[in-house]
């Protein structure tokens, strides 16, 4: 379950959600809007493209580190 950080708009201050439920992402004006499975969703300060590079980094690490514990990878 990797977290991501990220900032809100409305109400201001960070939030970490779980990157494994976000559904999709909705650009607005000036913010992006983050839906999440069960219907939640949250508006962020950060770009669409900020948001998927911090959801794809987290997974790749995830698999990287899978990988060389498994003895399949060296780092």
């Amino acid at each position: 379950m990797p977290l991501i950080k990220l900032n809100r708009i409305n109400k201001g201050g960070e939030l970490i959600l779980n990157s494994d439920q976000i559904m999709y992402l909705e650009i607005e004006s000036r913010t992006t809007t983050i839906h999440l499975a069960g219907g939640e969703l949250f508006s962020v300060e950060e770009p669409p493209a900020t948001v998927v590079e911090r959801v794809e980094s987290l997974h790749v690490e995830r698999y990287k580190k899978a990988l060389i514990e498994a003895g399949l990878a060296k780092l």
